[in-house]
């Protein structure tokens, strides 16, 4: 299980290391590990490559909860967590978005629309993201936005950079909010 891990990993950072302004980036698949989230978001070299891992979480909240919620609480920012774990806002927005509507996080990806019920295409799969005037919020904060199939606006995330230089994901409500429903 570690070197498929590894190979997550290094696949989401080669091809999430050059992610810039209208970019669209390739997921292999789901994570694996929590490990293998991580070391995938240490990695990351944009604020784009950052939110690609988080929209992996939620891609694999509907495989494996357990691994989902584990990736998510290494990579958000210290409000969405209490005493380590997930914090209870950021539960309700897992309860309320993913948990009761996968079709939410499949939106994503570029193939899963509407019409087709939000299937996922074959591996490996496409997130398209973007970024406008409002980009560098200052104070060390971006703002990104991700492409959904089930709205016809982009999602913002905000991320802020930490100490270490790492993107953490301090603002994704948006990314759990629905999405037209599947046909």
């Amino acid at each position: 299980m570690k070197i498929q891990n590894i190979i997550m990993a290094l696949s989401v950072l080669g091809l999430a290391n050059t992610a810039h302004a209208d970019q669209t980036i390739s997921l292999p698949g789901s994570i694996p590990s929590g490990d293998a989230c991580e070391t995938a978001w240490a990695g990351a070299q944009s604020p784009e490559s950052a939110a690609v891992v988080f929209v992996a979480a939620l891609i694999t909240y509907q495989f494996d909860e357990a691994v989902a919620r584990n990736c998510m609480s290494r990579i958000v920012d210290e409000r969405y967590l209490s005493n380590g774990k997930l914090s209870h806002d950021f539960e309700y927005l897992i309860d309320v978005g993913i948990a009761r509507h996968t079709e939410i996080a499949r939106s994503y990806v570029q193939g899963a629309v509407p019409e087709n019920g939000y299937t996922l295409p074959a591996a490996p799969w496409s997130i398209r993201f973007t970024r406008d005037s409002r980009f560098d919020l200052g104070n060390n904060e971006y703002r990104v936005k991700v492409y959904t199939s089930g709205q016809p606006s982009s999602r913002p995330i905000t991320l802020r950079r930490d100490e270490s230089g790492h993107y953490r994901i301090n603002e994704a409500s948006t990314l759990f909010v629905g999405v037209a429903a599947p046909r």
